[in-house]
């Protein structure tokens, strides 16, 4: 597409959150059971996802799949995995190990977050994932680890907390990959971009 010569930002929603950091810092932003996080908290953690994921060696293009209910770490994810460029592929809870293995291969998915409730789901095909390099389990730090990769806190310890370069230079660019629930057959990959979101 075609820009005209006026002034122009790239409009994503992943640089909504350093203007809420900024002018609400103190205010809570997340409020999950017991655990609240304020906006100045949160982007924290989200900047220590996104600088851990390109350590990871994650670039942009990328496929990052999580597979947990709406938690907190589903929630940094929408905003640091597209914020590196990376495509955030977000898996249906209720999907069947057959159903996983498929997005997770037909998206081309390298990087999976699992919740330890849901390993199960994933443990009986990782002999069939074709793409996938690492797993983080979101689990707390004294419970088992089912799958082979860090604890996710843990995970986030590692990364910096100074907020990476937004790598989104096309509002048109990838952001995430919905999957249908294939009710007529395999589930289907929609894609939304920047500006879509």
């Amino acid at each position: 597409m075609k820009v005209p010569n006026v002034c122009y930002d790239v409009l994503s929603p992943v640089k909504f959150l350093g203007r809420s950091a900024a002018v609400y810092p103190d205010k809570v932003a997340v409020v999950h059971g017991e655990k609240r996080f304020t906006y100045r908290e949160f982007e924290e953690r989200v900047n220590r996802l996104a600088n851990g994921l390109k350590a990871m060696g994650v670039a942009k293009g990328d496929k990052v799949a999580f597979l947990c209910p709406n938690i907190p770490p589903m929630l940094e994810a929408h905003y640091a995995v597209p914020m590196i460029g990376a495509v955030l592929v977000s898996i249906n809870v209720r999907l069947a190990p057959s159903e996983i293995s498929y997005i997770l291969n037909h998206s081309d998915t390298k990087a999976v977050f699992v919740d330890n409730q849901l390993a199960g789901s994933v443990l009986p095909v990782l002999g069939e994932l074709k793409e996938v390099k690492f797993f983080i389990n979101i689990c707390d730090s004294s419970d088992e680890k089912p799958l082979a990769g860090p604890e996710y806190e843990a995970f986030l310890a590692e990364g910096s907390p100074l907020a990476p370069a937004i790598d989104v230079d096309d509002e048109y660019q990838l952001a995430t990959i919905n999957y249908t629930s294939g009710t007529t057959g395999r589930p289907k990959g929609v894609m939304y971009h920047h500006r879509g979101a």
